[in-house]
């Protein structure tokens, strides 16, 4: 069975190797930000390099939001009606736009991240905590996924928390400027290590019971 370590790493190491393409719109945001910072950067003059780098990561950050929007919806209707779906959908397109619109250092942009993290991370164990797998049904809401549901549950408080880690060490270790080429691939690097922890997660499941 897959009860040792060993396995789950070799397993889970081994998937990124068959992982399909990723989507085109998942490298957008990252493009604008490393695309619109050096022209504001420019435009405002070196007095304004922290001004530039806001605005430069709001206006990425408004295009990772418009292009998620649906799909945020889309679960959100799963769960609750038509009214709060939007009131929520609207609170959490806005108020983090609204935050970095006021701010005028680097560092809320790195905070805004940790603070997606620490909200995801905290449903997910929320649900983790009662027993159930509610909001995991909304990202994984496939017939075949509804055995795997509860393991997909604990495997996304281990990845918000451990992103969250690593984006807290980020900010702690590298310039701002450096961070923020680190945000521009990092939807690129959550979706290949999320859809290869999917995948463990499953193989793992299927596999429990059954020698190897």
């Amino acid at each position: 069975m897959y009860r040792d370590p060993f396995d789950i790493f070799r397993l889970f190491f081994s998937l990124f190797q068959d992982l399909p393409p990723l989507p085109r719109t998942i490298y957008i945001p990252g493009a604008v930000l490393v695309t619109s910072y050096p022209v504001l950067a420019v435009m405002l003059g070196g007095d304004g390099n922290g001004h530039a780098m806001v605005t430069a990561f709001l206006i990425a950050l408004s295009v990772r939001i418009a292009l998620g929007f649906e799909g945020m919806v889309r679960r959100m209707l799963m769960q609750y009606s038509v009214s709060r779906t939007v009131v929520l959908a609207l609170v959490f397109s806005i108020a983090p736009l609204a935050v970095l619109a006021l701010a005028s250092d680097p560092l809320w942009c790195q905070r805004m991240q940790s603070a997606f993290y620490v909200i995801i991370g905290g449903v997910f164990f929320a649900d983790y905590l009662r027993g159930r797998s509610t909001t995991a049904a909304t990202f994984w809401p496939a017939p075949e996924m509804q055995g795997h549901l509860m393991g997909l549950t604990r495997m996304m408080v281990v990845y918000n928390f451990a992103f969250l880690v690593l984006n807290e060490t980020m900010i702690r270790s590298v310039d701002v400027s450096h961070w923020l080429l680190f945000w521009a691939v990092l939807p690129v690097i959550g979706h290949t290590v999320l859809r290869a922890l999917v995948l463990t997660v499953i193989n793992a499941d299927d596999d429990q019971g059954h020698p190897v």
